[in-house]
């Protein structure tokens, strides 16, 4: 079942293909999800009582939504270089569908119990110092929005656990020299059908309860699972690879038990290093596996990153992560609360956003090969900066003209996508390819980290200060990412001649 080496597959090439018809179901998922769910959980968490602070609370959800996230991505992300890509893919989308379904019967569970009923009263004894707002907080309430970052969790944790294998089979299923192109198709199908879901929400705000579309969510999840389980191809040949589609499914769901298995081994056996590196001086006749398989997890890690570009890599990320996370995490709950924005007034941002990241991404599917992959991330930064300046203008605009200025912004973040996508897929999945998802996983983990603490400093920043604040700390930040960006050591595809069969 281990792949000993990579050895890819001449079927590989028709994934590009299944790609993009399923991001295309992907896309509109998105489209939707993306729209509602801040909003969603700014009501549940309003609904719980006078004194919670939505922005803080919503901040605080976030953040650990992120660490759920992170920790699959670092620890378990190398488990698809053992067993193969489309397991690993699929027993991340598993979580999906149940995820929506979470969503779903926390807004109904919202509905049947409203907050006025079985109050705990004043005199409750419980005193938590982070959630002294218990007292006036219904039991029922407090249970939906539990479910609704339960279902968050279980979005987090596909994300975690699919996402390097996903990018891992999209560079390896390209043809040569043709990643970034392959990476540009992908994302444009994603966000061609992108704007379908904010444009039904526009139309029937106030028509149809948030909670109703999740469940219609739950069901293309589903599609989007068995298309992937039927069509997809695995791109390694590897020795317990079967045609059976009964049997495709089960590996899936054994894989859902390695993922875990994986990631809470891998911590034990990081955390250890330090035990290990004491005992390591003492003389031992025989060496137990357990001293061989730290040996092995610190090798490994030693080896990713002295890799030319990773540790620069990880500072550019790191760094990035702040700048845009602090302004972009929470941002829409933070329309919901700061300026009165409802669903329908989200869903036109989120329209201007998709049809800007569309149409700069049809001319970049052409040239993004031709690029530089610093001139990609010079160019996403540099528009993605009008999203900062615009929010700062709309501040000191009045309401009525509030949400025009803002949608400038995103037209300007929309392009920074287009830029961003195939510059940074490309290089992160170009850093070891005997084991990309194990590398990719790594660095994107530690970029996701340095998103960790920004929504709950958003929160903070927002409540404590203003909503102002947190973009000009991103715009005074953002010179050092442009400076990182064009001094980016990136080994290019025309000099990294690819050792792997070919058709």
């Amino acid at each position: 079942m281990v792949i000993h080496e990579v050895i890819l597959h001449p079927s590989r090439r028709a994934n590009i293909r299944v790609l993009v018809i399923a991001n295309l179901i992907s896309g509109l998922i998105h489209g939707f999800y993306n729209v509602i769910l801040q909003p969603f959980i700014v009501k549940l968490i309003e609904s719980t009582g006078k004194n919670v602070n939505p922005e803080e609370t919503l901040g605080l959800i976030m953040t650990v939504a992120a660490l759920i996230q992170i920790l699959p991505m670092i620890f378990a992300s190398k488990i698809s270089d053992k067993i193969g890509r489309k397991r690993v893919i699929l027993g991340s989308f598993i979580f999906l569908p149940v995820a929506m379904l979470l969503f779903g019967t926390s807004g109904l569970l919202s509905i049947k119990y409203p907050f006025s009923y079985y109050s705990f009263g004043a005199n409750f004894p419980l005193k938590i110092a982070s959630f002294s707002e218990i007292a006036t907080t219904s039991f029922p309430v407090a249970y939906a929005l539990a479910v609704a970052v339960l279902g968050l969790s279980c979005v987090s944790i596909s994300f975690g656990f699919g996402d390097p294998a996903g990018s891992a089979l999209v560079a390896e299923s390209a043809e040569k020299k043709k990643t970034a192109s392959s990476f540009s198709i992908i994302n444009l199908a994603f966000y061609a059908t992108g704007l379908i879901g904010p444009l039904v929400i526009r139309i029937l705000t106030d028509r149809i309860e948030i909670w109703v579309y999740f469940y219609v969510l739950a069901v293309l999840r589903l599609i989007m699972f068995l298309y992937q389980l039927f069509a997809l191809k695995e791109p390694h040949i590897i020795k317990d690879y079967t045609s059976s589609i009964s049997k495709q499914f089960m590996q899936s769901l054994i894989a859902v038990y390695q993922m875990f298995l994986q990631m809470f081994k891998s911590m034990f056996l990081y955390l250890s290093i330090p035990f290990y590196l004491i005992k390591r001086r003492q003389k031992q006749p025989v060496r137990s596996d357990y001293y061989n398989e730290v040996e092995t997890n610190l090798t490994l890690f030693r080896d990713i990153f002295r890799n030319p570009g990773v540790p620069y890599a990880i500072g550019f990320f790191i760094l990035d992560a702040l700048t845009w996370g602090l302004s972009i995490s929470i941002f829409w709950g933070s329309l919901v609360t700061q300026y009165d924005f409802d669903e329908g007034n989200i869903a036109v941002l989120q329209l201007a956003f998709s049809v800007s990241t569309l149409l700069i991404f049809i001319p970049v599917t052409k040239i993004s090969d031709k690029l530089k992959k610093t001139e990609l991330l010079l160019l996403s930064q540099l528009t993605g900066s009008l999203f900062f300046t615009s929010n700062i203008i709309a501040f000191f605009t009045l309401p009525q003209y509030r949400l025009y200025i803002i949608m400038i912004g995103w037209v300007g973040m929309g392009a920074s996508v287009a830029f961003w996508m195939p510059g940074i897929m490309s290089i992160l999945t170009n850093f070891d390819k005997k084991r990309r998802a194990e590398t990719y996983g790594m660095v994107q983990g530690l970029h996701l980290l340095g998103w960790f603490p920004t929504a709950i400093l958003a929160g903070l920043i927002i409540s404590r200060v203003n909503f102002l604040a947190v973009f000009i700390i991103s715009m005074v930040l953002l010179p050092f990412n442009l400076l990182m960006a064009w001094k980016f050591p990136v080994k290019e595809e025309k000099e990294d001649e690819e050792k792997t069969v070919e058709d």
